[in-house]
């Protein structure tokens, strides 16, 4: 089944009306949005609301939509839409995220989406009017975890991001999904437009600030933007994954690349962006792996087929290119490892202090615990109330302190000793920390997980405050983070191994599961970066074989 989330909680419109209730000549807005919904194959529809939501269920009717509530909607859409993810029925496949302020898209656009994830496969599905992207999303369940990552204003954007090979886009002739109403004015301009037989096409080029089309027929393509790939480093580094940022920093011409051209290269070979041909793409992704694996920056200088150079200055990597265009490049490749990340149990004022530290260092700072004021936690990059909930956020890169002053430091301590956290640390007097860890012992926590705990903790630097205890703790997790292996760490996970051939017209190394481009000769198997290549084999095979 297919469900739509609408999400209509937001605050009201300029002239003090809730958003949802603005009134188009043919009723509420949102009633207008539930009422194409109900048109389409979704299956159910959840209705998120939260401003003012006792005057909104009674100014709409809802015709069979469950309704719930987001006292939390002040955070952003990200609460709105986990929240609805929590109502989801069981069966369940996948949803739509709608926003309850696009009130002219039509049902064919749903019932199109969903033809196109039964069609791809896709989990995430996105319509497209005249190459712009819009609303709804059609997102698949199986991303509902990751939905519950989200914070403050991120939502469909921040999945598409993190997914781009997982998305399909679906062109639709539907102005709608372009455009919203925010305010009486936006109301009233789509209304005169309406009255005056305008399309809604006008009206949604108007609000992209885009110039009118030449006609309907002849959509225009919209590439990935610098602001997309910035925004896609900004979510790589919150989901805390790796990756290579590649920038073209000198070309020699003809080539298809130009200084500033840029891409992401992702832990798992995905690449994003553009820097040039196939030519420069399997070198590109061989070496922005190999800057991940050492965490060192390099300039690959990617040249034509000549005599190598006598002597490369350091940090230069020299490939060869035997592209027919006789083009050469420099990328500089700057590799971005996993960010490591601190979590700090309890409501004390030197968790606060903390929490600061952790921010200023770099990491990412989760703060956990029952009831947490999350206005005494500013640095914090997410707020954990359920300690049960705390072992999903741990990993190896993971430095967690428990600072609860006696409050829950059992249930935290135990948690963190028994999760792959890399350190794991007790702030508590040496009589108190005996008598936690004696007690863990008891409760059969083993001891060589409670060998780990580190207590007292930080280094003695004679500290007194919480600030400066802080400090010391802070200083410890640099020391141990810059010194050692993860104490804990478990053997790593199984990659599959890359099976790879070299090219034998240019000499570049390509993946043997990863080339369209292979041929047989002579009973054996050859594998090319670019059709180009295969050509010239092909035409003579002795010539590069010799």
């Amino acid at each position: 089944m297919i469900t739509a989330l609408v999400l209509a909680a937001g605050t009201s419109s300029r002239m003090g009306e809730p958003k949802p209730l603005l009134r188009l000549a043919s009723g509420p807005v949102l009633a207008e949005v539930l009422r194409s919904v109900r048109a389409s194959r979704v299956g159910e529809t959840i209705v998120v609301l939260g401003h003012e939501a006792g005057k909104v269920r009674s100014g709409i009717s809802f015709d069979g939509a469950r309704v719930v509530e987001n006292p939390s909607f002040r955070e952003g859409m990200s609460s709105s839409l986990k929240l609805g993810v929590t109502a989801l029925s069981p069966d369940c496949e996948a949803f739509f995220v709608v926003l309850g302020d696009e009130p002219f898209v039509r049902p064919t656009t749903y019932d199109a989406l969903i033809d196109a994830r039964e069609r791809t496969k896709a989990r995430i599905a996105v319509p497209t009017f005249e190459g712009v992207r819009g609303n709804p999303v059609l997102i698949d369940r199986s991303l509902e975890r990751e939905v519950d990552a989200l914070t403050g204003d991120r939502g469909c954007r921040a999945l598409r991001l993190a997914h781009p090979e997982e998305t399909v886009e679906v062109p639709v002739d539907d102005p709608g999904v372009l455009i919203d109403l925010d305010t009486p004015e936006d109301v009233r301009r789509a209304e005169e437009a309406l009255r005056r037989g305008d399309s809604l096409a006008d009206l949604a080029r108007e609000r992209e600030h885009r110039p009118l089309a030449p006609s309907a027929s002849a959509p225009r393509p919209r590439t990935r933007g610098k602001e997309d790939l910035y925004a896609l480093v900004s979510e790589l580094e919150r989901r805390r994954e790796e990756f290579c940022l590649a920038i073209v920093t000198r070309v020699e011409a003809p080539t298809s690349g130009k200084p500033g051209f840029k891409a992401v290269v992702k832990a798992d070979g995905t690449l994003v962006g553009w820097v040039g041909g196939s030519c420069s793409r399997h070198a590109l992704l061989t070496e922005a792996r190999a800057a991940l694996a050492e965490e060192v920056p390099r300039v690959l200088r990617l040249r034509p087929g000549a005599e190598p150079t006598a002597s490369l200055e350091a940090g230069v990597v020299e490939r060869v290119m035997e592209c027919q265009s006789g083009g050469a490049m420099d990328i500089y490749l700057e590799p971005h490892g996993r960010v490591p990340q601190l979590v700090v149990v309890g409501d004390s004022p030197l968790a606060e202090c903390l929490s600061a530290f952790g921010r200023l260092l770099g990491f990412r700072v989760v703060a956990a615990g029952p009831g947490l004021d999350a206005a005494r936690f500013p640095d914090a990059d997410e707020i954990v109330e359920d300690l049960a909930k705390l072992p999903s956020r741990v990993d190896r890169e993971t430095f967690g302190v428990v600072a609860t002053m006696a409050q829950y430091d059992a249930t935290a301590l135990e948690t963190l000793a028994r999760s792959p956290a890399r350190y794991v640390a007790l702030v508590a007097s040496h009589r108190r920390s005996e008598l936690l860890l004696s007690d863990l012992k008891a409760r059969g926590v083993p001891s060589e997980l409670l060998a780990r705990v580190r207590t007292p903790a930080g280094l003695d630097i004679g500290a007194k405050t919480p600030e400066e205890i802080a400090l010391s703790i802070a200083a410890e997790i640099v020391r141990d983070r810059r010194r050692s292996a993860p104490a804990t760490e478990e053997p790593p996970e199984t990659v599959p191994s890359r099976k790879a051939a070299v090219d034998p017209v240019c000499g570049m190394e390509v993946e043997e599961t990863g080339t369209a481009w292979k041929t047989l000769h002579a009973g054996n198997s050859y594998y090319f970066c670019s059709e180009g290549c295969l050509r010239r084999f092909e035409r003579n095979p002795a010539e590069f074989l010799a």
